[in-house]
């Protein structure tokens, strides 16, 4: 009776700690992609990081995050060295080795930036002929731009914070005439540098959507976590949820 008891103790404590130790989910994101997802005073912010939290939470699994050069987070991706990333466009490439939910996270505005001070007009892709142009070489800009861009004088930087320092020509060794860049990370990371006021978008290129995307390499696992993470998505838009956390970040940075 007694090792019955004992044994029966220690199956309850058994399963407790099991139910403790939630299971993690490993979300794998660029160096630093403000607003999205950026540290600040050593802790993670972003409006993607709450969110994916938030979503994490309500599937009983604890979100975790690293951060790395895009081109390094693609390849993890490809491996299975992750669970998901954030918040890549989705092309027929990409989705050879992942899982997007059918609802994106949210909608990101690819534009062409100009320093005030030039009055540079761009009424179509052709008007970015004879400009140098700055992109990030590790990410597609939406279909049109990238079957262009093999006409247009490029600068390529590895991410948004030398864009804008070239543009702004602080500690440029370069120069470009226009920066082609996600509208939001741009102006975020243009205040904190000091170019508040001195650039302007001159062309709307596109409002692709981005996702959350889980990597096929973890297998049939992946694909049912994909579902069951855009349902939540899709709970989380109808209730506000989404639209709160994005308007926050975006009257901090005001």
């Amino acid at each position: 009776m007694i090792l019955k008891s004992l044994f029966l103790i220690s199956l309850i404590l058994f399963s407790s700690v099991r139910v403790l130790a939630a299971e993690k989910l490993l979300f794998a994101s660029s160096d630093s992609l403000p607003p999205k997802i950026y540290k600040e005073d050593g802790e993670l912010r972003g409006t993607y990081v709450e969110i994916i939290r938030e979503i994490c939470k309500r599937m009983n699994v604890e979100a975790e995050f690293v951060t790395y050069p895009w081109a390094r987070v693609m390849v993890m991706a490809k491996t299975g060295k992750v669970d998901a990333i954030f918040p890549p466009f989705k092309t027929p490439d990409r989705e050879a080795f992942l899982y997007f939910t059918s609802e994106p996270m949210s909608h990101t505005r690819n534009v062409v930036f100009a320093p005030k001070k030039k009055h540079i007009t761009v009424n179509s892709l052709n008007d970015l002929q004879g400009l140098t142009v700055g992109i990030n070489d590790q990410y597609s800009y939406g279909p049109k731009f990238d079957a262009y861009k093999k006409n247009l004088n490029l600068d390529l930087s590895n991410n948004e914070e030398m864009l804008v320092n070239k543009l702004g020509r602080k500690g440029a060794t370069k120069r470009i005439d226009v920066a082609i860049a996600s509208e939001e990370v741009f102006k975020f990371l243009s205040k904190r540098l000091g170019f508040l006021d001195d650039f302007e978008v001159v062309y709307v290129l596109s409002a692709n959507p981005s996702y959350v995307a889980f990597s096929k390499a973890k297998g049939e696992k992946a694909k049912e976590l994909t579902e069951q993470y855009n349902k939540i998505l899709l709970q989380l838009k109808k209730e506000g949820f989404v639209q709160k956390v994005m308007n926050k970040y975006i009257e901090n940075e005001k």
